[in-house]
């Protein structure tokens, strides 16, 4: 299992009048979760994209359990549970307020897929490479 986590703090324009965090942004924090999650890796989704490879997301799911609101600083934190297999790629994320307290948790699903083609493929080998470490034991 690979774990890693990204602190950020809920801008003014994610908020609503109520200055809840609408409820829109949590997908956005998981994709900076996820980004910030491969950065750490050594894996640079522009350089991923200039290669002919994508990551479009088949499946999202996002549990609201408590509020976040404008200004909060918030952890996400973006697991990788499971090398990848074949074309898919399963990330799970949890966010915590600054007092470790459970926010938000969810999971994305994606697909390797050749920009090319519009084709899904397996995980490409470079990647396998990096990932592989976290679980082959």
């Amino acid at each position: 299992m690979i774990v890693k986590q990204t602190k950020i703090r809920v801008r003014y324009s994610e908020s609503d009048q109520m200055k809840f965090t609408h409820h829109s942004n949590y997908v956005a924090f998981f994709e900076i979760g996820r980004i910030e999650f491969l950065r750490d890796l050594g894996i640079n989704y522009s350089k991923l994209e200039q290669l002919g490879i994508g990551l479009p997301v088949l499946n999202i799911d996002v549990k609201y359990i408590k509020p976040t609101f404008f200004d909060d600083e918030i952890l996400i934190e973006t697991r990788l549970e499971n090398k990848p297999s074949g074309a898919k790629i399963l990330f799970s994320y949890k966010i915590y307020n600054l007092n470790n307290i459970l926010l938000t948790k969810g999971s994305t699903e994606l697909a390797f897929m050749n920009l090319n083609t519009g084709k899904p493929i397996r995980c490409p080998e470079n990647l396998n490479k990096i990932f592989s470490p976290y679980f082959d034991i």
